[in-house]
């Protein structure tokens, strides 16, 4: 059984097939894959790029806060699309929309004019809840990054169970210098 590796044209005849090796099929099947997955990929990857640039943006016009939290700001935009496919063009339109109108007022006041002040106002909510209602049931999004808690956040807590406000402990407890040391070792 003779196997052909590399066919030069002196060996191949005229009115022969092109011989084409296992190597050369799968190098080039593996080199298109890439090409296309790598080009689809990143244009997925700079398309929500540029929506979620515009939720940032968005979200922090209609709240007046510059600091908000781009992980918490990810979690929003991810539980609004649950129930909101259009979404990114809706978000793309809003981004419009908060170049030209720089205060939350103004916003809001453009938005509704559009149809979309019912998302705008969403969006408003999840920030200073930290929920959002969705056809799933509520998700929470974020709990001590809710804005509801910035006014007092001088003088009270972020309400809960555990004393001295949320993860509390995994400092040391009060007027402890050091951990403890677990001898003899109970677990």
């Amino acid at each position: 059984m003779e196997i052909l590796s590399d066919p030069t044209p002196s060996t191949q005849g005229i009115g022969d097939p092109p011989v084409i090796t296992r190597r050369a099929l799968m190098t080039a099947t593996a080199a298109l894959v890439l090409a296309m997955t790598t080009d689809r990929q990143s244009f997925a990857d700079d398309a929500k790029a540029s929506v979620f640039a515009n939720f940032y943006a968005v979200s922090k016009t209609i709240t007046g806060k510059p600091d908000l939290s781009s992980i918490t700001s990810a979690r929003i935009y991810d539980a609004l699309l649950i129930d909101h496919p259009d979404l990114p063009s809706a978000i793309a339109a809003l981004g419009i929309l908060s170049d030209r109108h720089v205060t939350a007022l103004q916003l809001k006041e453009a938005a509704t004019g559009t149809g979309q002040g019912d998302l705008l106002s969403t969006i408003l909510t999840a920030w200073y809840t930290g929920t959002i209602e969705t056809s799933k049931g509520p998700v929470v999004v974020a709990y001590r990054e809710a804005l509801m808690y910035r006014p007092v956040a001088d003088g009270l807590i972020v309400p809960t169970y555990c004393n001295k406000g949320p993860m509390w402990w995994t400092g040391l407890p009060p007027q402890i210098a050091r951990m403890p040391i677990n001898n003899p070792k109970v677990l």
